[in-house]
């Protein structure tokens, strides 16, 4: 059964077992039929987590032979759409991790120094960051030719292509597909670790109320009551409201 708008299947995972038809008092086909339960139960299990069913639709993803999809997104979503959301994720944020560690010592022209890297998107002029963000939202619909959404990115021409394929760089990868699905790994490897990293970074300066760099400031003796965030959520959660 095919869900609306998303190219998987529900309940891929067959519920059809061999049932044993031998008689209980004959112990070796009753064993025989365990063992092919046993196998069968195998050959649908994931790799990586067994205890779960085999993830249906990664088959020729490249990370996808670790079969690990534990809530079941690539059973429910378009898991082309949802590769490209992982990469695309990844590679920002292996960008960010190196801009949030470099904005301490290095700045753009124009944009004053801000030690801790949270606090830039305040003290940056706005003119700069309007044009980032004009930026970004172009390259982001220009390279989708405004298809951005699950139901309409892998529509027409976007079904010719791989997740995270935006023909940028090919010509620098080996020609040899084996070499090129190392580097794609690699990659993917990566991205999910600078995602982590990120997280981690951005929750250090939360909790030191500081600079990433050093990761423990003189004197600071751990965390102190509440984050007094300069957010509205942290206005809310201190008391500054009144609320």
């Amino acid at each position: 059964e095919k869900w609306p708008f998303f190219d998987a299947v529900v309940n891929a995972v067959s519920t059809d077992a061999p049932q044993a038809t031998s008689s209980r008092f004959c112990g070796a086909a009753l064993h025989a039929g365990t063992a092919r339960h046993a196998t069968a139960r195998r050959a649908s299990s994931s790799k990586s987590m067994p205890f779960l069913p085999k993830p249906q639709n990664l088959g020729g993803l490249v990370g996808g032979e670790a079969e690990f999809d534990p809530l079941g997104f690539s059973d429910t979503f378009d898991v082309k759409w949802l590769r490209e959301a992982e990469l695309k994720h990844g590679r920002v944020c292996m960008l960010a991790t190196i801009g949030f560690a470099a904005e301490q010592y290095v700045q753009f022209p124009g944009c004053p120094e801000t030690p801790d890297a949270l606090q830039a998107i305040y003290t940056a002029p706005v003119n700069l960051t309007g044009l980032l963000l004009f930026a970004a939202g172009y390259i982001e619909s220009s390279s989708y030719n405004g298809k951005l959404t699950m139901l309409d990115m892998f529509e027409g021409e976007g079904a010719k292509r791989a997740p995270g394929d935006l023909n940028f760089g090919k010509r620098f990868l080996p020609t040899d597909k084996a070499e090129a699905d190392v580097l794609a790994t690699k990659e993917l490897s990566n991205g999910r670790l600078a995602m982590l990293a990120f997280s981690g970074m951005v929750h250090h300066n939360l909790v030191v109320k500081g600079p990433l760099f050093p990761l423990f400031p003189e004197g600071w003796e751990g965390p102190q009551g509440s984050w007094d965030l300069d957010s509205t959520a942290g206005a809310l959660n201190s008391g500054r409201l009144g609320l």
